[in-house]
């Protein structure tokens, strides 16, 4: 294996040839902003983009790409000056700063021809008052420039323009209107007010690009490229297999198409280790922890309610639910919600006349998260190891922990809630509809059945004919003891694909619940032929025909679930059941013991032992 340097965080730091191995997505941007620059730095029709996009997406990575590619070209080379500012330009306040910034980046890209020509008159700014500075800033700067052009590359430009403030603003904007010497290719997280408001100086002067994120496929396309780039033959073998294909899909779950959350993770991929997996993660979310505290504090007291609000549910929620549960108006949500979509925080998706919002980053989500949880596991990662890990592979890892182990705490919430349901995503179906289904697991595990419930209407509006989505639906139904309206969806289901046991199952568990015994018994049955080997689905059915008054049935039935499971004590406390009404009192106390041996503390299971127990006249032992 070959370990090139993959920064998650500077990608300014990496090779050319490096930053080209793993680039995916965004060529034909990378080959329009070149296409630009050319015209600006050929004709007098100057360019200015600028590319918006969550943290972490990949806006650094394609300024640098830019960058070399453009400083490679030839023809170029006497026709274009490039000033690539660092990523963090703090110290902006005025005009000037900015002025020293571009001479600073003129510096390290072309440092002998700054040397020769600029070096001694930049440093003579520092002898004049402010506001000479300035002016005598703006010659130096046209009289090298000449009759080339200016490409000024700077991310964070909504930082720089608040740093600059109106007056710094103005005079820049005039400065590149009257020279006609400069293009720009900026980046921004969001839209700041300086860029947006129609007072401004940069009102309207840029043409916009909003970043995607990356797509399930274009998310293995980069991790195929990192595997390859540090020749790492393990990894471009796993990814290929459909344990790979699901661990990527985890990631894509736990933060969207972010490429700055593959790249952390492609060096977790191919681990089998749990312990490998949680600690560098952990560490990870603890690094980016300060940053996302940083974004809430510059948030007014209302819009972080609204924040903390998205992070608890952890889904779209509409701007109803929102205004209710924050105690505010729903025009002062919608106010707030609008202001929060400007600055990056949420995304907005509608359905019909109805808007729901979520947070754009769950990263953000998750690092809030680890400061609440007070030591207890982060609720969103263990949802992430469900998907990462089978139960098989999670409960085989458990037996070889230390009782102390941090691992152990995350498997043992992770395996905490046995699954009720076939799976439910897959590859085939739409990413769209993927998200939301996993979205309504989440809010299951979480007990949020309302929440689910509204989640389900959506992704039945979207795929009406998911046999998943009438399943899960109506077992949410049982849950709040919508009985009625649970069987209609779980016949729908069963309409929909009738060869699902574990929805045979529950749907002759509500028909017994609504005393349709019966019809429970024939749901049981058609469970059983797809599924013979299911003790709790034997054993319900025992239930049912000893309350039909079918003993010898309900005997067999017993029998039947034993063989399976000989260590489930409600079998063997049902069998005693059937038994004592057969008036075969003695079995059935046998029966009770076998039951109270596995469980001692059942009192329904002493109760009844004492009840036959009575009926054979041992009274003192009933007693």
């Amino acid at each position: 294996m070959q370990d090139s340097y993959i920064s998650s965080f500077t990608p300014s730091l990496m090779s050319p040839q490096d930053l080209e191995a793993i680039f995916v997505q965004r060529e034909k941007l990378v080959q329009d902003l070149m296409a630009e620059v050319r015209e600006s730095a050929t004709t007098d029709n100057k360019h200015y983009r600028l590319l918006i996009g969550m943290r972490g997406i990949g806006k650094t990575h394609t300024i640098a790409l830019l960058y070399h590619r453009l400083r490679s070209l030839e023809d170029l080379q006497d026709r274009l000056v490039i000033a690539w500012l660092k990523e963090e330009e703090w110290g902006v306040s005025s005009w000037l700063d900015l002025q020293i910034r571009i001479f600073q980046a003129i510096a390290n890209s072309a440092p002998e021809e700054y040397q020769n020509q600029l070096a001694a008159e930049v440093n003579g700014l520092y002898q004049l008052s402010p506001t000479e500075a300035t002016a005598r800033g703006e010659i130096i700067l046209k009289e090298f420039i000449g009759d080339r052009t200016l490409l000024i590359l700077t991310e964070n430009l909504d930082e720089i323009m608040k740093g600059l403030g109106d007056i710094g603003q103005k005079k820049f904007c005039a400065f590149l209107q009257n020279t006609r010497l400069v293009t720009m290719v900026a980046t921004a997280q969001s839209l700041s007010k300086d860029l947006t408001l129609k007072k401004r100086a940069f009102y309207g002067f840029f043409n916009i690009n909003d970043l995607d994120q990356l797509s399930l496929k274009e998310a293995g396309n980069l991790l195929t490229k990192i595997a390859e780039l540090q020749k790492d033959e393990e990894l471009n073998k796993f990814i290929r297999t459909q344990v790979g294909q699901d661990r990527i899909k985890a990631i894509h779950h736990l933060a969207g198409g972010n490429h700055r959350v593959y790249i952390i993770f492609s060096q977790f991929l191919t681990r089998d280790s749990l312990d490998d997996l949680v600690k560098p993660v952990m560490q990870t979310l603890d690094e980016l922890t300060p940053y996302y505290q940083a974004r809430m504090q510059w948030l007014s007291p209302q819009q972080r309610k609204i924040i903390e609000l998205l992070c608890d549910r952890r889904h779209a929620v509409a701007v109803k639910e929102i205004a209710q549960r924050c105690f505010i108006s729903h025009q002062t949500a919608s106010s707030q919600l609008k202001d929060l979509l400007t600055k990056g925080y949420v995304v907005k998706e509608t359905q019909g006349r109805e808007s729901f919002y979520e947070l754009q980053e769950p990263l953000m989500r998750i690092c809030l998260e680890v400061k609440k949880q007070r030591g207890e596991p982060i609720k969103l990662f263990i949802d992430f190891l469900r998907i990462w890990y089978t139960n098989r592979e999670l409960e085989s890892r458990l037996k070889q922990l230390a009782p102390d182990c941090l691992e152990r705490q995350y498997i043992l919430k992770a395996l905490e809630l046995p699954p009720i349901f076939p799976e439910a995503i897959d590859l085939s179906k739409s990413e769209q509809l993927n998200n939301l289904l996993q979205e309504i697991v989440n809010c299951y595990r979480q007990e949020d059945y309302q929440s689910a419930l509204t989640l389900c209407d959506r992704a039945i509006e979207i795929d009406p004919n998911d046999y998943f989505i009438w399943f899960f639906y109506g077992y949410l139904l049982a849950k709040i003891e919508q009985d009625e309206l649970a069987i209609k969806s779980y016949n729908r289901a069963l309409e929909l694909n009738p060869n699902i046991d574990i929805a045979w199952f529950s749907h002759g568990c509500l028909l017994a619940k609504t005393g349709k015994y019966e019809l429970a018994i024939k749901s049981y049955n058609r469970a059983l032929e797809l599924n013979p080997d299911n003790d709790n689905i034997w054993l319900n059915l025992a239930i049912s025909l000893g309350i039909l008054g079918q003993p010898e049935l309900a005997i067999e039935s017993c029998e039947r679930a034993l063989k399976i499971n000989p260590d489930n004590e409600l079998i063997w406390h049902c069998r005693g059941i059937v038994l004592h009404d057969s008036e075969k009192y003695a079995l059935a106390v046998e029966s009770y013991d076998r039951a109270i041996k596995l469980n001692p503390d059942s009192d329904n299971t002493w109760n009844n032992r004492g009840i036959s127990l009575d009926e054979l006249g041992k009274y003192e032992l009933a007693i």
